[in-house]
């Protein structure tokens, strides 16, 4: 199968990055130069996992009559393995980046969840939490692919530097939630605090369907993401895409909080209401109001504190 949608290159391989930096006489992002052991240990955890997203088959297949049976199995594993939810469907050309010849047809998809605590604690608080679950999501992908080749079918594992699977229709059709005014796709109950992992594979699995609640009307009306963004990077109004509402993310107004700037934002993900509000969670709404209150005191489009 041969994916068909177009992805924004990463790091220093995109051109917009790229000038960027030039223009403000820099050799490199300074969230990736400055001084954090934290990051750099858990970024080379992640990396090091690549070589092992893909191995030997079990040459004696599990002969599969019941695929509801089998694909229970497999969810069950993810949540054994530390996982918070975990779904699946069958893939198709969109999920797949742009010529890449993706010789699976199916996926499972799981999510680990960011304490949102770590919002009270600063910028760096939430960016080490951020990479620890990078790893998390890492390894759990890899050794779920592990189990399903163990079954006889082959299985890749794609975490984050693996650039092949679409995040956002994949998790759409996996049935956890639906795209959010702020890009990302909103669950109900982690909202987008989440970090994404998937396993492709032939093994037969019985489909989840799309989770729909209300996010994209609700969008149209809330305005939080977009009036705490430092950069207003987030458009008013919505495109639409197979049916779809999208609000574009103006990265040029974004990479100067998101890539440029040393502390990292994550404020169109923390101020959500369906992290704290909407998900009926009375310790988070708490922890939103009091980080609601750092942000007053800053100047509500401000960068977060380092």
């Amino acid at each position: 199968m041969i994916g068909i949608s177009w992805r924004r290159e990463q790091g220093l391989a995109d051109p917009l990055l790229r000038n960027m930096l030039a223009e403000k006489g820099l050799d490199d992002v300074p969230q990736w130069t400055k001084e954090d052991d934290v990051r750099m240990e858990a970024h080379d955890r992640w990396m090091a996992l690549a070589e092992d997203r893909d191995g030997p088959v079990n040459p004696e297949i599990c002969e599969i009559t019941d695929p509801a049976h089998i694909t229970d199995e497999i969810k069950s594993k993810a949540l054994e393995l530390g996982a918070d939810l975990a779904g699946c469907c069958a893939l198709t050309p969109i999920m797949i980046d742009e010529g890449f010849d993706m010789p699976h047809r199916n996926v499972i998809s799981f999510i680990v969840h960011e304490e949102y605590a770590n919002v009270l604690k600063g910028a760096r608080a939430i960016e080490a939490e951020t990479y620890a679950v990078y790893v998390r999501v890492a390894q759990i992908a890899t050794e779920l692919a592990a189990f399903v080749r163990d079954l006889g079918y082959p299985a890749w594992a794609h975490h984050n530097g693996i650039r092949q699977i679409q995040a956002i229709p994949t998790l759409y059709h996996s049935g956890f939630g639906e795209l959010g005014r702020h890009g990302s796709l909103i669950n109900t109950t982690y909202s987008a605090n989440f970090r994404p992992g998937f396993v492709t594979t032939n093994v037969p699995l019985q489909y989840d369907s799309p989770l729909e609640f209300g996010v994209q009307d609700y969008c149209e009306k809330c305005k939080l993401c977009r009036n705490n963004c430092p950069g207003d990077a987030i458009a008013t109004d919505h495109i639409l895409t197979d049916g779809i509402k999208r609000w574009r993310i103006n990265m040029e107004k974004c990479y100067p909080y998101s890539r440029l700037h040393e502390a990292y934002c994550h404020i169109c993900v923390d101020v959500c209401p369906y992290l704290h509000k909407e998900n009926g969670d009375p310790e988070k709404r708490t922890m939103y109001g009091a980080y609601m209150k750092q942000r007053k005191e800053d100047g509500y489009r401000s960068p977060n504190r380092l």
